[in-house]
């Protein structure tokens, strides 16, 4: 795998830069189990090359000594073989064997002159010579066959030696490439990560810096508004009670920017305390009645509604009022302008890593049911999220798409009737009430509370310790006290 380099241009989306990490790792990881192997075989090498080395010199060492033996074998062929061309040229050139020097040294006792016996010595003489030489050849004969013995065994394991060494050399030079790219892969890692940031509402890893307003975004619930887009791109969606036992969406977009966002529809009063957390955000709409609209201008919230910023929505072929939509790249490309305050949000979840424990009291649960009046919203834990469903029927964005958040928080919550309309439920959200939280399969009895407007909901357990979730979208429930069921 050739590692992009450190210099060159990062990945072009917070997306690419995850998956780059994802096959990087993946790749460091094959580079040290392929590293330990290739250790392993340069062991065995090694330790078969020092065998080898041993091998060569103890037959170098035989090859010395039979060299030896030869030399001495040599040295006492000489003897016999001396003695017999001594006798050959005394008798070739006297004529008598009895002029022989060598018989003098091994002639009888003084006085014994007599002929036959000294035959009979010079014949012994010469007999003993030749079977001195006979031994001699006969021993140079089994020396010089345990020398080519020798030399072939250090012929061979020098060849062995010879292709050791190659393999060894070339095993050296993968590994050595190898730890190379180990070393590129790895400050590839680092220099990814460092540039990682996390994402302020869903605790998810980002490459991309956002530097922008949050934008929330009132969004119609009923049944004609279904399929909604946009929802399942927002960090996220408070769900609020509205009249007639219905609820509404107020989806908080601000790490990522949907095409389409809709069906918009119109604000109440409770909006302004719950929203006001994120710290004046861009707020759309498709309008109010003339009580919510004072409230608005009295808010923290800046207002870029199709009241006001008709231009930046539109109407669709569906039955009205359910269709108007409106593309969030325009809302925050006007609503980020010097004529309009806003400010950047703060974190309202705590996050942790996967498999961190999870604080307070957690039980397992398959989810939770949930009553409005007239509307049943429905969460089943899939293994990686909460599968959504309302009326006995899957939430799904326009793309099909079903909404499946990471988290889901059960915030118990009082209503009272708003000034603005009498009929119109507006949701209590500071002070302190009960609350479950539904994260990784497991359900977590918390308490939540927010003291000031600009606050944010903070969710801890009976100790005062925050609730910490899995990274990913959350989804806000809002139902009143004792309508709730866990699954």
């Amino acid at each position: 795998m050739a590692v992009a380099s450190l210099a060159g241009n990062m990945p072009a989306s917070s997306q690419d830069s995850t998956a780059e990490i994802s096959d990087l790792e993946r790749r460091r990881d094959e580079i040290t189990v392929e590293l330990g192997q290739l250790d392993a075989e340069l062991g065995v090498l090694d330790d078969n090359l020092e065998r080898i080395d041993n091998e060569i010199d103890v037959r170098e060492a035989a090859i010395e000594l039979v060299a030896d033996e030869l030399e001495r074998a040599v040295n006492a062929r000489r003897g016999p073989e001396h003695t017999r061309l001594t006798i050959a040229l005394v008798g070739f050139t006297a004529g008598d064997p009895r002029s022989n020097a060598l018989l003098d040294e091994v002639r009888v006792p003084e006085g014994d002159d007599e002929p036959s016996r000294r035959r009979e010595l010079y014949e012994a003489v010469i007999e003993d010579a030749r079977r001195q030489l006979e031994m001699s050849d006969e021993q140079l004969r089994v020396l010089a066959a345990k020398m080519t013995d020798v030399r072939s065994t250090l012929e061979t394991a020098q060849t062995e030696q010879a292709a050791v060494e190659t393999i060894l050399s070339e095993t050296g030079s993968q590994r050595a490439k190898l730890a190379i790219e180990l070393d590129e892969t790895e400050r590839r890692i680092a220099l990814l990560l460092s540039l990682q940031g996390k994402v302020l509402l869903t605790g998810e890893v980002t490459f991309d810096v956002v530097n922008r307003p949050v934008l929330a975004i009132k969004i119609d619930n009923v049944v004609a508004a279904r399929p909604q887009a946009g929802i399942n791109d927002a960090d996220m969606i408070f769900v609020e009670e509205v009249e007639g036992g219905l609820t509404r969406l107020a989806a908080i977009f601000h790490s990522e920017t949907p095409n389409e966002v809709g069906p918009v529809r119109s604000m109440r009063t409770g909006d302004f305390d719950l929203l006001a957390q994120f710290n004046s955000p861009l707020f759309a709409t498709s309008g109010g009645n003339r009580g919510s609209r004072e409230a608005l201008r009295n808010s923290t919230l800046v207002d870029i509604g199709a009241a006001t910023h008709g231009a930046l929505f539109y109407r669709t072929g569906r039955s009205a009022p359910h269709n108007l939509f409106t593309n969030p790249a325009n809302l925050w490309s006007v609503g980020s302008g010097e004529d309009y305050e806003t400010g950047s949000p703060s974190p309202v979840l705590r996050f942790r890593e996967s498999g961190d424990p999870i604080p307070g009291d957690p039980r397992p649960a398959n989810g939770v049911t949930i009553a409005y009046g007239h509307t049943t919203v429905e969460y089943a834990w899939n293994g990686s999220g909460w599968a959504r469903s309302q009326d006995n029927s899957p939430t799904v964005d326009t793309a099909g798409v079903r909404a499946s958040p990471a988290t889901v928080i059960v915030h118990f919550t009082t209503y009272v009737s708003s000034a603005a309309d009498a009929e119109s439920p507006e949701a209590i959200t500071l002070g302190q009430g009960q609350a479950w939280i539904f994260t990784d399969g497991q359900v977590v009895p918390a308490v939540w509370r927010r003291n000031e407007l600009l606050d944010v909901f903070e969710y801890v357990d009976n100790s005062g310790n925050f609730i910490t979730v899995l990274p990913g979208q959350s989804w806000i429930e809002m139902p009143r006290r004792e309508s709730a069921t866990v699954n």
